[in-house]
């Protein structure tokens, strides 16, 4: 089933994108509504999975990571890379591709022995090949303006 969007629910969802600790009041403050209405309209967000959580976003240097690096990797089992990830906090993210390789892991590391030990222990359930983020861009455009969230 589609979920139809208005006006009010693109500039709800942008508004909580830029600042998720936004309250009600003043998110309808801003849209010229209730904070009822936008109560209901969040609810209603959730309840279509449009909004599926919110979170904090954290400053991995200031908790010790050095840096993060991206693992491609070709296994036979994506179970093996499922118990894998979830015995190393450090993965950020796991990505099943298409292409050569099965797999995309982000990771956070503290130093580069750090990432050595970690893609030894990956190249024993599959091949790897790691790339080391030198920077990133876009890091804070993972959302959406209120003028591109559409249906």
């Amino acid at each position: 089933m589609k979920f139809e969007l208005d006006n009010h629910d693109r500039k709800i969802l942008a508004l909580l994108q830029e600042d998720a600790r936004l309250s009600f009041s003043e998110i309808g403050r801003r849209i010229h509504l209730t904070s009822p209405a936008v109560a209901e309209r969040v609810r209603r967000l959730e309840e279509a999975q449009v909004i599926t959580g919110f979170a904090a976003k954290l400053n991995l240097r200031a908790l010790g990571y050095s840096f993060e690096a991206l693992i491609h990797i070709t296994l036979d089992s994506h179970d093996d890379l499922d118990r894998w990830a979830k015995q190393h906090l450090e993965v950020l993210a796991v990505y099943a591709t298409t292409g050569e390789q099965c797999a995309l892991i982000r990771v956070a590391v503290v130093a580069p022995e750090h990432l050595q030990s970690m893609i030894q222990s990956l190249g024993k359930i599959g091949k790897t090949q790691t790339s080391i983020v030198l920077s990133t861009q876009f890091e804070g455009r993972g959302y959406l303006p209120a003028d591109q969230i559409t249906w």
